[in-house]
């Protein structure tokens, strides 16, 4: 079973590595490697939120159709 996302530890994670990438004068291979992280928790995000909306969507619905 998939652990859920923890939305607030996840958009941490990526804020600290996009500081470290602007502000880090460190070796390409880290660099490659923070960039790849940054863009697999990116996706989780992205799939995170477009299920979201997902589900107000279907909540709207649902709502519009025991008010009529």
């Amino acid at each position: 079973m998939k652990q859920p996302i923890d939305y607030p530890k996840l958009k941490a994670e990526l804020d600290a590595i996009l500081d470290e990438l602007q502000s880090s004068e460190g070796d390409i291979d880290t660099a490659v490697a923070k960039y790849e992280r940054g863009m697999q928790i990116l996706q989780e995000l992205e799939l995170y939120l477009k299920s979201a909306e997902n589900r107000v969507q279907k909540i709207k619905a649902d709502f519009s159709q025991t008010a009529s």
